[in-house]
């Protein structure tokens, strides 16, 4: 309800402390969460004895009650039940305050968070929010306060009551995080504090997190009747995030006799699902990089007044606080004093001279509508309700793919985009001295790129340009203003794969559209390795000893159908040569080395790889299943944590998903095999969450998430659908209310 985000997923130049999509929130300084008194009117019990949680045999809860508000205290519930260490870290991290469990390494975090006000704000507005909104917030905390008051014993690191208004914070900081990228400010530094001498953060990532930024993402499909045999639109929600810490999703089914029946998944933090669908019609997200954040360079020139600022033909006044932060250093937290300054422009990020600060802001963060917009998308019946619902544009970015059970298809480049003067340059920052650099309102939803029900019977959004949807129905681009866009020349080879399997699929069935979910062709040496062969040809008349040794990998490259297969030991090969061609830039898609158009030395590197995995395997042809591997751990708050408690001990599944880049749709990035160390690759980032919907009379969906449904190691359900992912497939989702009670393994009241 409140977190209309995913992505998806993405590849925004975001500066969170790990990679690109963190949370951050603002915290005031006297904000605390000892346990508070329950109110006087708590309803906890009877909404507790009014929602049933069905069990199904993978764990996945589907929770039936007879109001809105019954359903989403059952939700909060079933998150703290199944995972309350990533809920509580998530909650930390919106509140703020993530230094105080991580030290150091959460303080950029909390900069960003304090800085744009996000706890006091979300604490005001939601007293500003409807009656039925402000209950449902309420039911929320209600659950999982409810699941902490029946298990006193589950480990609590900050958090010890959950309160309505949170709800608010992790919406906000979610998406603060996710667009403050485009200001290309940087990570926020400490700016008046005289007695600091250095930031806490660099402003630079470590190649590590470099490259766990650009390889979140996600696919979204939808093909409309011409395409399928039963004349039924069809939907693919693929987010692709980090498996450990905030990206992970959590599955859900909410069925309510008022109006909330959603069946899909969310980030933790969540009321309801925020990607998936109802029985009329469902929808997903992709990140996208709108323009929807920039940057003022502010001037402080006044002699007399240290808080003037200049604009226009006079100054305005900054206002200033202090806040104090706190950051752990071993088993104590260190409580340091910070303050900041905000302008009308925004809060102020990074100093660039005595007199001169950048001011950042994003469009729509604090966009109290966003939650009638999500509660509207949820319950709408029909296209034209859901429209309706979308078009008021709170969420500040994300692509949206739709269908429905009318036959309908959409591809929609949502945002929350200011409009401006188009005679600046926004990609980088603007004079804050002149009105003529102030938003001027925002882009309604007709102004913004999309397209419905395309001839070719197809949408695809893969984290690419608005400009390249279909093979060839797509927005013009002269259309609109050229500000609008950082991602308006993206091609990248997802997309490319994506528009290739679809417009070449017809007579689609449910049970193929979820085969082509889980397609492994990789588009980049299906379309360059006839280039290789060719370059070949000539590289051996001028250099015949050194083709003689190169050409028995190349022949066995050529002797392949490009599918990533756990028994192709090609597919081995193939990864482990595009990462030595990418050296230190991947997981890009253009080459940025020494490589860069030289096929000759491609070439020559393809026999270095070759040898890399002899050291490292003993045999230069090894399948890729036996290298690629999913292993769960818990409680990790990001993947290199994560990838640091990966062993060979622990039980693991082979994978036949493959990096991005390589243009795949089964797309998951893993750890680098090192010699002597780990031999095997790990599976961090990727296809999280995977589900297929056809809108038919009855709608009937598949899915799977990575991993399980319990985050509890002695649980049954903390591994258990990974073995789906390792053999490609899914499993029902159950969404009619017989299925459900059918189906059902466990069925039970919240507290029970």
């Amino acid at each position: 309800m409140f977190a209309l985000f995913f992505n998806t997923p993405g590849t925004r130049r975001m500066n969170s402390h790990f990679h690109r999509v963190g949370i951050c929130c603002l915290v005031v300084a006297c904000v605390s969460f000892a346990r508070a008194e329950p109110p006087a009117t708590d309803d906890s019990a009877a909404l507790a004895q009014a929602v049933t949680i069905h069990r199904d045999e993978w764990g996945v809860p589907h929770i039936l009650g007879p109001t809105d508000a019954s359903v989403v205290f059952g939700m909060g519930y079933a998150q703290a039940e199944d995972y309350f260490w990533q809920l509580e870290d998530t909650t930390i991290r919106a509140l703020g305050r993530y230094a105080e469990v991580a030290g150091e390494s959460g303080l950029a975090s909390d900069l960003l968070n304090r800085a744009f006000e996000i706890v006091p704000r979300s604490k005001a507005d939601f007293e500003k929010l409807s009656a039925g909104n402000q209950q449902l917030a309420r039911a929320y905390a209600q659950g999982i306060n409810w699941y902490l008051k029946h298990h006193p014993e589950t480990p609590r690191r900050l958090i010890q009551q959950f309160e309505p208004w949170m709800a608010l914070a992790i919406d906000r900081h979610l998406l603060l995080d996710f667009a403050y990228g485009a200001t290309h400010a940087g990570r926020p530094q400490i700016l008046f504090d005289s007695k600091t001498t250095e930031q806490p953060v660099s402003d630079r990532m470590t190649p590590f997190e470099e490259a766990a930024q650009a390889a979140v993402g996600s696919n979204a499909w939808a093909i409309g009747p011409s395409k399928t045999a039963s004349g039924n639109a069809m939907l693919l929600i693929n987010p692709h995030q980090p498996w450990f810490g905030w990206g992970q999703f959590y599955e859900a089914h909410l069925d309510s006799e008022e109006s909330i029946r959603m069946s899909g998944a969310c980030f933790f933090g969540s009321p309801i699902p925020t990607l998936g669908h109802n029985e009329n019609l469902g929808w997903t997200y992709t990140v996208s990089e709108p323009d929807n954040a920039d940057t003022w360079k502010v001037v402080f020139d006044s002699p007399d007044n240290p808080l003037a600022y200049r604009f226009d033909d006079g100054h305005r006044l900054a206002t200033e606080w202090t806040e104090t932060i706190g950051v752990r250093k071993r088993s104590k937290v260190e409580q340091r004093p910070v303050v900041f300054r905000k302008t009308h422009h925004g809060p102020l990020v990074r100093k660039l001279d005595d007199q001169t600060y950048l001011a950042a802001n994003v469009a729509g963060i604090f966009d109290l509508r966003r939650v009638d917009q999500a509660m509207g998308m949820v319950r709408a019946k029909n296209f034209e309700e859901w429209k309706q619902a979308i078009g008021y544009c709170a969420l500040p970015l994300f692509n949206v793919v739709y269908a429905d059970r009318e036959g309908n298809i959409l591809y929609l480049y949502n945002g929350t985009i200011p409009i401006r003067d188009p005679a600046f340059d926004w990609t980088s920052s603007v004079d804050g001295t002149t009105s003529a650099t102030e938003w001027r309102g925002t882009h309604t939803i007709d102004q913004l790129p999309q397209v419905l029900n395309p001839r070719c019977g197809y949408v695809q959004s893969c984290n690419t340009s608005p400009f390249t949807t279909t093979h060839d129905e797509n927005p013009d681009r002269s259309l609109f203003p050229s500000y609008m866009f950082e991602d308006a020349d993206f091609q990248k080879r997802r997309a490319q794969i994506s528009r290739k399997l679809l417009s070449e699929a017809s007579d689609v069935t449910f049970e193929r559209f979820q085969e082509l979910a889980f397609d492994t062709r990789l588009y980049w040496p299906l379309t360059q390795l006839p280039d290789f062969e060719r370059a070949f040809r000539d590289y051996s008349a001028s250099h015949p000893d050194a083709a003689r040794r190169i050409q028995p990998y190349l022949d066995h490259l050529l002797d392949w159908d490009c599918r990533a297969t756990v028994d192709s030991t090609q597919t081995t090969l193939c990864v482990e040569w595009y990462e030595e061609l990418h050296e230190g830039s991947y997981p890009g898609e253009t080459l940025k080395s020494k490589y860069t158009d030289n096929l000759a030395q491609q070439l020559e590197a393809l026999a270095a790889t070759a040898n890399k995995l002899r050291l490292i395997h003993g045999n230069w042809k090894v399948p890729w299943g036996n290298v690629h591997r999913i292993q769960r751990v818990a409680d990790k708050p990001d993947v290199k944590s994560a990838a640091l408690a990966f062993n060979r001990e622990t039980l693991s599944f082979p994978c036949a998903g493959a990096p991005g880049p390589l243009g795949i749709v089964y797309t998951v990035y893993s750890t680098p095999s090192i010699p002597w160390i780990s031999p095997s690759r790990y599976a961090v980032v990727g296809s999280c969450y995977l589900g297929v919907v056809e809108f038919g009379d009855r709608v009937q969906a598949a899915s799977a998430v990575q991993f399980g449904a319990s985050s509890d190691p002695q649980s049954q359900h903390y591994f258990d659908q990974a073995r789906y992912f390792s053999e490609q497939k899914l499993k029902p989702a159950w969404f009619y209310r017989e299925e459900v009670l059918e189906n059902a393994i466990r069925s039970y009241h919240p507290g029970e």
